[in-house]
């Protein structure tokens, strides 16, 4: 019975495949791109096979660096360090040496051009940067002696990070805080007082346009007032009475997303299929004007159930450095339903 994938297993398939998929034009040798031992990529050079290799060793895992906090029940994340070694063949009156270099050099491109690439692992997209490494004379020999009779051939090494170590039993994420405040009661008063709780005024939110990476902003407007969370009772007529209405700012006619994701205490943060498209009206959002905001009309997808929703805006940009296609995010807006 053959073992069961493992995130770190389909990254770094993704990034052989990626490999794969860039050497072996319509118009170029066949290029077998492997994971492996450069022991193993010898020997399998070594007995004759027609087409040229590139071999994948990942020999080496260190931890990010990042999130000291990581709880067992958490994603980890880690380092990876591959070394990659061409084993070409001869072709015509090119030798084995120079193909060698011509592999490693595409390698080096490639990485050089596209260094970010997004990997879908169990039902997310993980993001994942290969960077060229230096490797020491005294590195590089105490490596290849681990690898038998195998010739040194010319190799170079990447970082590829940061990789998933998902659990198998994740924690599901808590209930976000919709506000903080404070009740100041005197205890030698004879009338009892109700402490009463504000949440946090709303700043202007402007995206910075000239930035070509810019994210969408998100407001709540309601009874006149802008809000980043709000707060019902599952069943009150004023939930009954109640239609998110939302102030969307940006580039003005700029397409973006919105995206629902619920809360509940048995399944934690689960993203909502309910998608709308929808183009920004507004080049920013200013409290003081929130009676004559361009607003949307965005029902919630189910108020039936305690629970939180948070909705968040997203758009398309492709990075210039690299060609790379991102996804931008707003800021998250919150609605609490809650129990009578």
């Amino acid at each position: 019975m053959a073992l069961a994938t493992s995130p770190l297993s389909l990254v770094c398939k993704a990034w052989r495949a990626h490999l794969d998929s860039a050497l072996n034009g319509p118009d170029r040798s066949k290029v077998n791109v492997v994971l492996g031992t450069p022991a193993g990529a010898a020997s399998a050079a070594g007995d004759g096979s027609p087409h040229h290799q590139v071999n994948l060793f990942f020999y080496r895992f260190e931890p990010a660096g990042l999130f000291p906090d990581t709880l067992p029940g958490d994603t980890a994340w880690v380092r990876g360090f591959c070394l990659v070694t061409p084993f070409a063949v001869g072709e015509d009156s090119v030798g084995e040496g120079e193909n060698d270099l011509r592999l490693l050099g595409e390698v080096l491109r490639l990485a050089h051009e596209q260094p970010v690439l997004q990997v879908p692992v169990d039902d997310t997209v993980v993001q994942l940067q290969v960077m060229l490494q230096p490797l020491g004379l005294d590195a590089l020999n105490q490596l290849w002696s681990t690898q038998g009779d195998a010739v040194y051939r010319p190799s170079a090494l990447f970082e590829v990070s940061l990789l998933p170590v998902i659990p198998a039993q994740p924690t599901l994420a808590g209930p976000w805080a919709g506000a903080l405040g404070l009740g100041v009661q005197a205890p030698l008063t004879a009338e009892a007082t109700t402490p009463s709780a504000r949440g946090p005024a709303v700043p202007a939110m402007v995206p910075d346009l000239r930035q070509s990476d810019w994210a969408p902003a998100l407001a709540w407007v309601q009874d006149g007032q802008c809000a980043l969370s709000l707060g019902f009772v599952v069943g009150s007529p004023a939930l009954a009475a109640f239609t998110p209405r939302l102030w969307l700012a940006g580039q003005p006619g700029m397409p973006v997303t919105l995206h629902w994701q619920h809360w509940s205490r048995t399944q934690g943060w689960v993203d909502h299929p309910t998608v709308t498209e929808a183009r920004i009206a507004s080049p920013g959002i200013w409290p003081d004007q929130a009676a004559g905001a361009p607003l949307l009309a965005l029902p919630l997808p189910d108020t039936s159930q305690p629970g939180q929703w948070a909705l968040h805006a997203e758009r398309a940009w492709v990075r210039p450095a690299d060609g790379a296609p991102l996804t931008l995010r707003s800021n998250p807006l919150l609605i609490s339903l809650s129990a009578a």
